[in-house]
């Protein structure tokens, strides 16, 4: 498994603090808040494809959202579905 990408300036590399201006080179990160907020609600929505146990629908919402920022949690729904959708085909 690789380490999660934390989100940094790409202007300076200064790490993103959630602010809409880089802390320390003022450059405009509304972008990066942008996929950063679509990460997490892609992940939201395959917390709720989990709970309807849609876990192949859950793996490929949890997947697109680690393709945008890829975190440890993601990581973890990705599996969780996987390992559910494994397991409610063999039934």
């Amino acid at each position: 498994m690789t380490a999660p990408v934390n989100p940094k300036c790409p202007v300076c590399k200064a790490r993103f603090r959630g602010q809409r201006q880089c802390s320390r080179c003022g450059a405009d990160l509304s972008q990066l808040m942008r996929v950063v907020a679509g990460a997490s609600q892609l992940r939201r929505q395959a917390r709720q494809a989990l709970c309807e146990a849609r876990y192949s629908s859950a793996y490929e919402l949890a997947a697109e959202a680690q393709n945008l920022h890829d975190t440890a949690l993601g990581r973890k729904m990705m599996l969780i579905a996987q390992v559910l959708d494994m397991v409610s085909v063999r039934r």
